[in-house]
């Protein structure tokens, strides 16, 4: 993942207010506890110093937020010297509610949530009729776009005026029944197509979800192939056949997503596991910091698990530096501590660096790692 999202939350030299929290609306007195928990969060940020405009442009993304709120989610909220940094929904509610006023962003539970959600196009089909669904990574209940294409079939369409073997006025006049809906249901699927690709275009998607007729959904693949559009095309259950079968394949398009995702970071996982026999990867805050610091890291690797942890000190004048000790910056006495990832993640981006949640299987875990843009011979040369 790239980190270059992150750029507007280190505009301000003073120090950010970041929030994480619940603002789902799945409950008829969701509103009252919302309230109730920013309440809570404005009074913790205030006791740490952040001021009265801040917290007023935090409450008032807040409000705006739930009213057009959707089930289980969430937002990530960063704010300094009365200024919006940055709003963003959360796919799924943070684990615990979170503010902190540092002379750094804490984004973290950003970061991680939006590795979590891809965006992706979905398609219900059957031969002659389909709709296509596009969806961002910001999460929704609702598609960007919704298209619905009706293609020709054996009622809609004048046999007698189409040429070629196999077609009634074909070679002298044979017909063969067997060749005529096929190659209907061929010319369907590649108008199909170009809407499913128009649709992978316009959100930048990852994957394409499918689901409906077995045969449908073979001649849409060779269109996409042919056209050589290179993303992932799975199956799903579900299909068109009226709202019972489109809400199936909704669901199951989520949770194909989910394990799309976490097939991408075994992926990475094996890549980094790899690297690391070969000196290309370090494992631990003590061996990444100074890779870090030196701009050598390629792909920065955190888990989500934060209980317990540690703080690290962060330099105000150059945010590549993070070290676990002053000493080791370019200005001790003016360092700063703050926790390690909101330091690790500063100097990712700085350096260009990209991002992934270091995952187990899809099992949330807690660690630091890095791949290196090249062998560490450095440290293991010697």
């Amino acid at each position: 993942m790239e980190l270059g999202f992150l750029r507007p939350l280190y505009e301000s030299d003073a120090p950010v207010a970041s929030v994480h929290l619940d603002t789902s609306r799945d409950r008829t007195d969701a509103a009252k506890e919302l309230e109730l928990r920013w309440r809570h969060l404005r009074e913790d940020l205030s006791s740490q110093g952040a001021d009265k405009t801040t917290l007023d442009v935090l409450e008032e993304a807040v409000r705006e937020s739930s009213s057009r709120a959707f089930g289980n989610h969430g937002q990530s909220l960063f704010a300094s010297e009365g200024r919006l940094l940055g709003a963003y929904t959360l796919s799924e509610p943070p684990r615990q509610d979170h503010a902190r006023l540092m002379p750094v962003p804490d984004p973290l539970p950003l970061v991680i949530d939006r590795g979590r959600y891809l965006p992706y196009v979905l398609v219900a089909l059957d031969r002659v009729n389909a709709k296509v669904f596009a969806y961002t990574a910001k999460p929704s209940t609702k598609p960007v776009s919704e298209h619905e294409f009706s293609g020709a079939n054996l009622r809609n369409i004048d046999t007698m005026g189409r040429g070629g073997p196999g077609i009634l006025s074909g070679y002298n006049g044979r017909f063969d029944g067997k060749h005529f809906p096929r190659e209907t249901w061929r010319e369907n699927a590649s108008r199909i197509a170009q809407h499913v690709r128009d649709a992978v275009a316009e959100v930048d998607a990852r994957v394409i979800f499918v689901g409906g007729d077995e045969e449908a959904i073979a001649f849409l693949r060779e269109n996409l192939g042919e056209r050589r559009l290179t993303i992932p095309i799975r199956l799903v259950p579900g299909g068109r056949g009226g709202p019972d079968a489109e809400e199936r394949l909704h669901e199951a398009a989520e949770e194909a997503l989910r394990d799309f995702v976490i097939d991408g970071h075994d992926d990475i996982l094996a890549d980094y596991q790899q690297k690391l026999a070969n000196d290309q990867a370090v494992e631990g805050a003590k061996e990444v910091l100074p890779m870090l610091s030196e701009a050598r890291v390629q792909t920065l690797l955190l888990g989500a698990e934060r209980d317990g942890e540690s703080e690290l000190w962060g330099s105000p004048h150059e945010p590549i530096l993070v070290a676990d000790k002053p000493a080791n910056l370019d200005d001790a006495d003016a360092a700063f501590r703050a926790p390690a990832s909101a330091l690790m993640l500063r100097s990712a981006l700085a350096s260009g660096a990209g991002f992934s949640e270091l995952l187990d299987h899809g099992h949330t875990s807690s660690g630091t790692c890095a791949i290196l843009r090249f062998p560490n011979t450095e440290q293991h040369g010697a």
